[in-house]
């Protein structure tokens, strides 16, 4: 029964957080949180963390971890931003093609040299950002005036509902979704019941650097221009966007899209919240990091010591 009622209470905790956030900062900025304007902001904030989320949900589930995805964001758009500037459109799926080379690399890493995934994606992360500073030489790099098309509102709402179909599908009723969670619920079991662990960690990191590709394609339409800071704690953001929504970092069964999703909008919901309400970075820093901790001591199952693999 007990176990029971601590289920039922992690279901539910994500939920009332996102109800908490919003009422709270209605409350604070004076009605401001809830208008048209600002929700569409929101939105706009809360879109390149839902497909990051989402993507690394993947990942997660099979109790492993990516630091590398901020980098992966960044030096995506640098070079989409170059290549837009000859052939146009061609920059999305080169930026997407990029990233998933990168993340198959990372998985490489991780499988066949069997270096710990936190240890590899912390590397990618320092080499990706010093590749980024000299591909970017050190600035930015603007785009093309045609492509501001592609940061509409709709053409995001969109792609962001087929995302998340998508994925929800794939993870609820494909043996992709089904081999992740294996995988994050016991490694030994997943490998004795025939559980390709090798291929799905190369799976899980591609994807999450493909997203990370669209992600930095989408930023930098945003910004006219892709920069050296591009991406910067974007996979700070991912994870604590994933303990807001419920989403074990241990992984297993309990791993669900629906928690990338909560906990995206809700993290959004709370940095605009924070920016409305006027309060200075380095304090919206601080709440972010306690909130994370707070999360995290929440959601993470304490029998499973195996955080990352």
């Amino acid at each position: 029964m007990k176990i029971k009622e601590k289920f039922k209470i992690r279901e539910i905790v994500p939920f009332l957080s996102l109800i908490v956030v919003i009422v709270f900062f209605e409350i604070v900025t004076n009605g401001t949180l809830l208008t048209l304007k600002n929700m569409k902001l929101i939105f706009n904030q809360a879109f390149v963390l839902i497909i990051g989320s989402v993507a690394c949900s993947f990942i997660v589930a099979q109790g492993d971890v990516d630091f590398s995805m901020g980098s992966m964001v960044g030096i995506t758009a640098v070079c989409a931003a170059w290549i837009s500037q000859a052939a146009g459109g061609l920059a999305l799926p080169a930026a997407m093609l990029l990233g998933a080379a990168l993340g198959i690399i990372n998985g490489i890493l991780f499988v066949k040299f069997k270096i710990p995934s936190f240890v590899v994606t912390l590397s990618t992360l320092m080499v990706l950002r010093g590749l980024t500073i000299f591909i970017a030489g050190g600035g930015s790099v603007s785009v093309p005036f045609s492509l501001y098309k592609y940061d509409s509102f709709s053409l995001k709402l969109i792609l962001c509902i087929v995302v998340i179909m998508a994925a929800t599908f794939c993870f609820n009723y494909t043996k992709l979704g089904k081999w992740s969670k294996a995988i994050g619920s016991g490694i030994t079991a997943a490998h004795q019941s025939g559980v390709p662990i090798g291929k799905m960690r190369l799976f899980g990191y591609g994807l999450s650097a493909a997203m990370c590709g669209l992600c930095g394609f989408f930023n930098m339409v945003r910004a006219g221009s892709a920069a050296t800071n591009t991406g910067n704690f974007f996979e700070t953001d991912i994870l604590i966007a994933l303990v807001l929504g419920g989403m074990p970092l241990s992984g297993g069964s309990t791993s669900k899209i629906r928690c990338a999703v909560i906990g995206s909008l809700t993290l959004a919901i709370l940095i605009n919240g924070m920016v409305c309400w006027n309060l200075n970075e380095k304090v919206q820093q601080g709440i972010k990091g306690v909130i994370f901790l707070i999360a995290v001591w929440l959601t993470f199952d304490k029998k499973n010591t195996s955080l990352i693999k």
